[in-house]
């Protein structure tokens, strides 16, 4: 049986997946603010308007990073700074984009069968 349906989280965990060019394929975790319907639609009036630009409504949404190591292997903690950095990266913050969507659309994390 699943477990019950808990109300009320404000923040849920994403599994992101990147594949750069001459990479195989890597994963970090995003922590990710879940906006409500009425915040989604003040989003998108802000953004119909001009009001809201780019991608900062999903840098905002970003509430933790991990799962990041560095050149040698070595796992890395995430802090708010190096999260700054790492969202300047395009394939970071394009795997934050797409992990965004889906979290506010309601998309449940797919496991991978083997």
């Amino acid at each position: 049986m699943a477990a019950a349906f808990v109300i009320g989280l404000a923040t849920v965990f994403k599994t992101v997946a990147i594949k750069r060019p001459g990479r195989e394929e890597e994963e970090f975790t995003a922590e990710i603010r879940v906006r409500d319907l009425d915040e989604q639609d003040a989003l998108h009036q802000k953004q119909q308007s001009g009001e809201a630009k780019g991608f900062d409504h999903v840098k905002e949404d970003v509430v933790s990073l991990s799962g990041f190591a560095d050149k040698n292997g070595k796992p890395m903690e995430v802090t708010d700074e190096l999260k700054e950095k790492l969202l300047k990266d395009p394939y970071v913050l394009m795997g934050c984009v797409r992990a965004w969507n889906q979290v506010q659309q309601g998309m449940p994390e797919l496991t991978a069968k083997n």
